[in-house]
């Protein structure tokens, strides 16, 4: 093979922010450019997803350049991410190993935004961790400084000197313990409003001022009363405020989510949100295979 191919930005449904794509590159240069598979004209995925440049996984990765073959039987494959206990509006991009993802806030798709929020969840409650795709990689480098030997500050030295940071240990700790707390900024623009999860745990609904109602829905009791009150707002046209409550009531009890999923579904389809949609479907399989 003579020419050396780019990787497309085919990852995510939005444009990879330029932080995330220059720790690509890397991945790609060293998992696949720089080894013998390349010369033989073939890809595997697994070694760009796990490059050692990094101290976590990547959650894509690109598919096969034209013309190259995967090493492996369905690496062509690629299905929504959703960490366990997670919800749709949390894309993961980095992976610790330890079932905590680190990823992108995303409450509606539809604005097109170049860069969101970062977060860290699954296997716990999601906490905010940056402003943006720099800062979330900023955090995981500060956190593999804190427990790694020799060869891991050689990974966060490579890569920090790649992407013009400077973490430390200490970055995002807070002094009385645990992560620093960052607020949630979802900048709602004009006519829309940033609703918090009423159960404490979620993200909160962004979404059109118009699509609230003046009420919250219920999330917590019976089932039957929770899907009950969600239909009504839903009929009302109120889709944000419904979504409110389901999701709310999903971080209640998550052994809700095949009664919740119908309605859940609907919310997003009336709000124009297909891709939280498609990544809802993933959760609801993925916990039917698990329960």
């Amino acid at each position: 093979m003579t020419a050396r191919p780019r990787w497309i930005d085919d990852l995510f449904p939005f444009p990879t922010p330029p932080a995330l794509a220059k720790v690509i590159d890397i991945a790609w240069e060293e998992g696949f450019l720089a080894t013998d598979l390349y010369e033989e004209g073939l890809y595997d995925a697994l070694r760009v997803q796990t490059s050692p440049a990094f101290p976590f996984d990547l959650c894509e990765v690109p598919l096969a350049p034209q013309g190259w073959e995967y090493c492996y039987a369905g690496e062509v494959f690629r299905r929504h991410h959703i960490p366990f206990m997670s919800v749709p509006e949390l894309l993961p991009f980095a992976d610790l190993g330890n079932g905590t993802c680190v990823g992108w806030v995303v409450p509606a798709p539809e604005l097109g935004r170049t860069d969101h929020p970062v977060a860290s969840f699954g296997h716990k409650d999601p906490g905010v961790i940056g402003r943006s795709t720099l800062d979330g990689l900023a955090f995981l480098l500060s956190l593999a400084l804190r427990g790694g030997g020799e060869d891991r500050r050689s990974q966060v030295a490579h890569l920090s000197a790649e992407l013009g940071i400077h973490p430390t240990p200490e970055y995002g700790v807070n002094p009385a313990g645990g992560d620093v707390e960052v607020p949630l900024d979802l900048a709602p623009p004009a006519g829309w409003r940033h609703e918090p999860d009423p159960s404490g745990t979620g993200i909160g609904v962004l979404a059109p001022a118009d699509a609230f109602a003046d009420e919250y829905p219920s999330f917590t009791g019976e089932t039957d009363t929770i899907l009950a009150d969600a239909s009504r707002i839903l009929d009302a046209g109120c889709p944000a405020s419904a979504l409110l409550g389901l999701t709310a009531a999903y971080h209640e009890d998550a052994q809700r989510l095949p009664a919740l999923h119908p309605l859940w579904a609907r919310a997003y389809d009336d709000l124009g949100r297909t891709l939280l949609r498609e990544r809802l479907n993933v959760m609801l399989e993925d916990h039917q295979r698990a329960f």
